[in-house]
């Protein structure tokens, strides 16, 4: 069953189990948090999600308040059984997303290849 749903910056699609959430350029926090993070609820409590997938395009430095609001999302996923997340951003946006996010029991993986991190979070 294919899911796709989509919101001011934001796309997510639901495919075999992974959850693949793009964040376009010109994307404003008050957008993942009021628009796209209810969306992410939803989308957790309504379908089986094995592994996630997070393509960053964004261009804005990572805030605190990023920051917070991507831990929410992992302990959130962790909670509902979610295995592997994965991480699509450019060199310095993967480490900075990498290093200073608690992803609770979530296994993590960061590349800058769409289609390599898809393949990850659907592996077992």
């Amino acid at each position: 069953m294919s899911v796709a749903r989509s919101g001011e910056g934001w796309t997510v699609e639901i495919h075999d189990g992974v959850m693949i959430w793009e964040f376009l350029p010109g994307m404003e926090l008050e957008a993942f948090r009021d628009d796209a993070y209810p969306v992410f609820e939803d989308l957790l409590d309504s379908h089986r999600i094995e592994g996630m997938v997070t393509v960053v395009k964004l261009d804005d430095p990572f805030t605190g308040a990023v920051f917070d609001i991507w831990e929410k999302s992992a302990t959130r996923a962790d909670e509902r059984g979610v295995d592997r997340w994965a991480v699509v951003a450019d060199g310095i946006k993967a480490i900075s997303l990498g290093g200073k996010i608690d992803t609770a029991d979530l296994e993590t993986y960061r590349t800058e290849d769409r289609t390599e991190a898809v393949e990850w979070a659907r592996s077992d």
